[in-house]
């Protein structure tokens, strides 16, 4: 059953696997407090407590976790949902700590934990009311995290969160430059309102495959995306060269969607490095994750070759000497390209797919 699903489903079913983990442990969490805070006085009274009231707050937690996530991965992220996303950051708060305020105080309200340990307690309506205003206070901190991960990205917030970057320290990382061909002449066609409708919905269609080859979407620079992996996690599966083949097929899949609504197909170019970087949180206003070094500049660069050479996408030998690229990707030797700005040149290849489609006349 399992090896039938999707990619992406069996991605989101990992990510909601995750959630049921965490919500358990904090479930077992709240019984224990709550039965430390009722428990009367002897151990075995403690101990009785305990033994009802954590697997009660491990099965409300799993309930009311269940719907949320359930919402946010499998509801929240399909197509027909997108209308959210123009409404304001406010609006969006709103709606769903209300809804998801809602499902728990429904889970609180119905008291499953109890009813099926069978100690059900019968509270008035001052006390139930009392509760679910009391249960909106974490759903709304839920929310606003929801909400700011998916501002900043998921792996972004964190590593925030954890302070992983606040002592700057050099790592190994892949980037990855995706450029949009051609915008400028699409943004003097459609207009400045029109032209950047469609890189908006470029960046919203390519964000699945992105996020399903575990790549950090680091920034937007224009019309250019900068994608990003540790090195570890690029070279598994090669997913920091299978991204950009990802990204086309995405694209492709919605070409119909593109030209009905801004009349051109969106197509890309892409250069991929790989080299060491300085990793460290700056801002004191806003903090922010960056990362400093040559290997930037230098995949730019590479970005800027494949108007040069005729190649949409071209790869570092340094990068796919790290990756060892799969069966179905062909590379073409390019040679010691000199680069803008580079005293040194840099061996580089032009990559394509088993079918041919990144080697065209750019």
């Amino acid at each position: 059953m399992i090896a039938t699903l999707s990619a992406v489903t069996r991605d989101r079913l990992r990510r909601f696997m995750r959630i049921m983990r965490m919500a358990a442990v904090i479930g077992a969490g709240v019984g224990a407090l709550y039965a430390v805070a009722i428990a009367g006085p002897g151990a075995r009274a403690l101990l009785g407590s305990l033994l009802i009231s954590i697997p009660i707050g491990v099965m409300d937690a799993l309930l009311t976790a269940s719907w949320i996530a359930g919402i946010e991965i499998f509801l929240l992220t399909r197509a027909s949902m997108r209308w959210l996303d123009a409404l304001p950051f406010a609006a969006v708060f709103i709606l769903k700590t209300l809804v998801y305020g809602a499902i728990a105080g429904a889970v609180l309200a119905g008291q499953p934990g109890e009813r099926l340990l069978g100690v059900v307690t019968v509270y008035d309506a001052r006390t139930w009311l009392i509760a679910v205003c009391l249960s909106l206070v974490p759903v709304a901190v839920v929310v606003m995290m929801f909400q700011a991960a998916g501002l900043v990205g998921y792996r972004t917030f964190v590593a925030l969160l954890l302070g992983k970057y606040r002592r700057p320290y050099a790592e190994r990382r892949f980037f990855l430059f995706v450029d949009v061909v051609g915008s400028t002449a699409i943004a003097e066609r459609l207009g400045a309102l029109e032209a950047h409708r469609f890189l908006a919905a470029v960046f919203s269609a390519v964000a699945e495959p992105i996020e399903l080859c575990r790549g950090e979407i680091y920034q937007y620079v224009g019309d250019e995306i900068v994608i990003t992996w540790v090195e570890a996690d690029g070279v598994a599966d090669a997913r920091a060269l299978r991204c950009f083949f990802a990204i086309r097929a995405a694209l492709a899949a919605d070409a119909n969607r593109f030209v009905q609504r801004f009349g051109v197909q969106p197509e890309l170019r892409a250069a991929l490095h790989l080299g060491e970087v300085i990793a460290g949180e700056v801002g004191q206003v806003r903090r922010a994750i960056v990362f400093h070094g040559d290997v930037m500049n230098t995949t730019g660069r590479l970005e800027q070759a494949t108007r040069e050479v005729g190649c949409f996408f071209i790869a570092s030998a340094e990068a796919l000497a790290s990756l060892g690229p799969p069966p179905e990707i062909r590379t073409h030797d390019l040679g010691a390209l000199a680069l803008r700005g580079r005293i040194e040149p840099i061996h580089a290849f032009c990559v394509e797919h088993s079918d041919r489609s990144a080697l065209k006349s750019a």
